[in-house]
């Protein structure tokens, strides 16, 4: 999944990616978008929501770099339950991050969303291995730590309107929380995406450093996602949708 990294394009070339010149774009959907894509849309395909975001994002990507896939980063909460480990009551950060490469094949939006589905089921424990493979002291190790990686990552959070079940007496706080980091961290990745269910609705924010990138570049790429993304879901409530995948049949 790592092969073959192709770098994303820049209008100002040798620009800093420090923290201190991060700037995001939000984009996000409407409520009856947003449910649309969390109840109707999932059986179709037999998909998780991640798919779908995933597909939007390849498709707005390739338009932009003109190259058929992307290469990122996936960032999860690390808590899979796989190995009978019961972590509910374990306090701390187990994110667990992994490159996947995103195909964008021709054969219209069936065949796309299809791909990227199989790509997804196709990483080994969702990802869970990849930090040990990579930190060991062999030559598989030493070749994944050599490696420049992707440029970009993305994480679903999730639907946060569920952290907070009814009836607790406790809300999210309306105060800023402050820089989450150093503003003179160099920055990892070029572009950070994160989307989250609040309020009812999908937000998702693309977050870049402005002295790489002009806003009115990421501007546009989150509107091709956005746009993407409901072609996707118009596509799944019409008539000639649905179909099985491989991993349809783990037998």
């Amino acid at each position: 999944a790592v092969a073959g990294v192709s770098s994303l394009p820049v209008d100002f070339p040798g620009g800093s990616n420090a923290a201190e010149n991060m700037a995001a774009v939000a984009t996000s959907l409407t409520a009856e978008e947003t449910k649309t894509l969390l109840h109707e849309v999932p059986d179709v395909y037999r998909t998780r929501i991640d798919d779908l975001l995933l597909t939007a994002l390849s498709s707005a990507f390739a338009t932009w770099t003109g190259t058929p896939d992307l290469l990122l980063d996936l960032e999860s909460h690390g808590r899979e339950e796989l190995f009978g480990v019961d972590v509910s009551r374990t306090v701390g950060w187990l994110t667990s991050i992994y490159p996947v490469r995103l195909p964008l094949l021709a054969g219209g939006t069936a065949a796309h969303l299809k791909a990227v589905k199989e790509a997804l089921r196709a990483i080994p424990r969702l990802g869970l291995g990849f930090g040990l493979l990579r930190s060991r002291g062999d030559e598989a190790g030493a070749k994944l730590r050599a490696h420049p990686g992707a440029q970009v990552v993305f994480n679903n959070l999730g639907q946060l309107d569920q952290a907070l079940p009814d009836g607790l007496p406790f809300l999210p706080a309306p105060e800023q929380a402050g820089a989450s980091r150093s503003p003179r961290q160099p920055r990892r990745y070029l572009i950070e995406i994160s989307a989250a269910v609040t309020g009812g609705c999908l937000h998702v924010s693309f977050s870049y450093g402005t002295q790489l990138h002009r806003r009115s570049t990421i501007a546009a790429l989150a509107d091709r996602f956005i746009s993407s993304l409901r072609s996707l879901l118009a596509h799944c409530l019409s008539a000639e949708a649905g179909g099985r995948t491989p991993s349809d049949f783990p037998l």
